[in-house]
């Protein structure tokens, strides 16, 4: 019993020993195929024979269990060992070949680990979003963080999405329209700017740049997708539309013209009200060369006049020297007549490294009918700056008429006192007229300094008395029109007049007259002298006090008086812009 399994184990042996060489043949058959310049033929045929035999002599045994070798069998061995040998010798100098495909083998899977790594590192750590896509049904295999954040998501979260179900829906036809050109090799790249739709619901915008990567066959194998998040960007895009369309509709609905400049290039631009304001000289909305004949037959339309001052300010924004200019100037109209027009220029972009301008932006407005209006206006005011002037010299004349009559009428009275009274009242009148006077020659017509004023009055009473009075006259700088200076002047002519009666009985003494602004914006006019002063328990009465009293209260003033080496008397009155 043991004898026949020892013999049936042996007849497998044997057989089994030559399917092996068979085997090896057929590999060393693959092995030529893939790699013919690994093995030379004589070798392959060494090895070929060496396997032949071999499995022939096995097969051989595998008949014959047990018994002695055939002399077949001996000879298939001998043939075998020797071709084997053989083999062998022929086999040595290919093991360095071997070994060193060996070895560009392993470097190879270095550095494919390398680049993995790489790969891995470079994924994960991108600032820009990437994914990794199944291309048969958008499922994600992989994301990146910058994606994950961008969506609200982690990077485990989003594998398994399918990545349609992150678009809205009003973008899912164009989105899968333009990738499945990319399934079928129509183009090379899917490029898309939309919105994604963050774990919360709102939108967010993104650049998608996807590439498919296919296998030796060519079939899909993975969709590899960069998504920059350009949200900001788009905002920012948005607001600018927004702004422009405010501006523009500012600009219509004021009849601002816009053009610009790039003086790289030398070209302009103007919109089309800009180029209707040329009445058609420059076309509207293309870039031509700033000394093409278009923008040169432009200027020549400018006014002769203008021209320098225009030119002035073009070269100092185009030297950089200033970063506004504003001109005005006449343009001659196609029926010859001529318009004026308002011109804004402002440098909007310069040369990093030399300052000079790059870019310039201006605006053109029509200003004729305003010019118009302002001449016409112009003209109305001289023409009543003429009126009033006239008016003012009319009055004062007969004022001047008046005071003759009176002064005539004073010589012929012998009545002392009527004949003072008379004095006084033409001191009076010579007030009025001076405010006329005054009004006369100022440049406004309606206010005046009242230091001169105020001068020449007191001067003008002192003169007219045959005593010996000199006058201190200190009045603060300030203006006033008619409703303020003649109350003024005639409360001043009352106060110097009372003064030269009263005050001095040898007809030698002072008048210190003060206009000056208090703290809280109204004014003190002081009338002092360092005459007798008034009598203790005196009261002042006559006409002229009345009128005083009267004067004060036209000023909305408060009145006092006091003895102070003399008479003084204060009167606090409120500012002119008040009366």
């Amino acid at each position: 019993m043991a004898e026949r399994v020892l013999t049936f184990l042996q007849i497998v042996s044997d057989i089994a020993l030559g399917l092996a060489c068979l085997s090896a043949f057929a590999a060393l058959i693959w092995l030529v195929r893939r790699r013919r310049d690994l093995i030379s033929r004589r070798v392959v045929w060494l090895l070929g024979l060496a396997a032949l035999t071999s499995a022939l002599s096995q097969f051989m045994s595998a008949t014959t269990p047990g018994a002695p070798p055939s002399l077949m069998e001996t000879m298939a061995r001998m043939a075998a060992t020797v071709f084997d040998v053989a083999a062998a010798i022929a086999f040595w100098p290919i093991v360095p070949r071997l070994g060193a495909i060996l070895s560009q083998r392993d470097e190879a899977m270095g550095a494919l680990a390398a680049s993995e790594a790489e790969f891995r590192a470079s994924f994960e750590g991108s600032a820009v979003g990437k994914t990794i896509a199944n291309p048969a049904d958008g499922v994600i295999l992989r994301a990146n963080q910058a994606f994950s954040r961008m969506l609200g998501y982690t990077p485990e979260e989003l594998a398994g999405v399918n990545a349609w179900t992150l678009s809205f829906a009003q973008d899912l036809e164009p989105d899968r329209l333009e990738f499945r050109r990319l399934l079928a090799g129509e183009t090379d790249v899917y490029m898309r700017e939309k919105p994604y739709r963050r774990r919360d619901g709102s939108p967010v915008w993104a650049r998608v740049s996807a590439t498919l990567s296919r296998d030796a066959e060519g079939a899909p194998r993975q969709v590899h997708a960069v998504i920059e998040d350009i949200d900001d960007r788009r905002r920012a895009e948005a607001a600018a539309r927004e702004y422009e369309t405010r501006l523009r509709f500012a600009a219509e609905a004021a009849q601002i013209a816009v053009w610009e400049i790039d003086y790289r290039r030398n070209i302009g631009r103007l919109d089309l009200r800009a180029s209707e304001m040329t009445w058609g000289q420059v076309p509207p909305e293309v870039w031509l060369p700033l000394d093409g004949p278009e923008f040169s037959g432009w200027v020549a339309r400018i006014h002769p006049e203008d021209r320098p001052a225009r030119d002035a300010a073009v070269q100092a924004v185009r030297d950089g020297a200033r970063d506004v200019v504003q001109m005005e100037y006449r343009a001659r109209r196609p029926d010859g007549a001529w318009g004026w027009q308002s011109h804004w220029r402002l440098i909007t972009e310069r040369e990093l490294d030399t300052g000079k301008p790059i870019r310039v932006l201006g605006v053109i407005m029509d200003t004729t009918q305003r010019a118009l209006a302002e001449a016409e206006l112009r003209a109305t005011l001289a023409q009543r700056d003429l009126l009033l002037r006239e008016v003012y010299h009319r009055v004062k004349n007969n004022l001047q008429i008046v005071d003759g009559i009176v002064m005539m009428q004073a010589r012929a009275l012998k009545d002392d006192q009527a004949r003072e009274a008379l004095k006084a009242l033409r001191s009076r009148i010579y007030a009025l007229g001076l405010v006329h006077h005054q009004l006369m020659t100022s440049k406004d017509l309606e206010t005046f300094e009242l230091e001169p004023f105020l001068d020449e009055l007191t001067r003008n009473i002192l003169d007219g008395g045959a005593q010996s009075v000199s006058l201190d006259l200190q009045v603060e700088p300030m203006r006033a029109g008619l409703d303020f200076a003649i109350p003024l002047g005639l409360l001043v002519t009352e106060l110097v007049t009372n003064t030269l009666k009263h005050a001095f009985k040898d007809g030698v003494g002072r008048i210190r007259v003060t206009l000056k602004r208090r703290a809280d914006g109204r004014y003190d006019l002081i009338v002092a002298d360092n005459g007798v002063g008034r009598p203790e328990g005196g009261v002042a009465q006559g006409l002229g006090s009345v009128i005083i009293a009267g004067l004060v209260a036209q000023l909305d003033g408060e009145i006092a008086t006091h003895n102070d080496n003399g008479l003084v008397t204060e009167i606090t009155l409120s500012p002119p812009e008040r009366t």
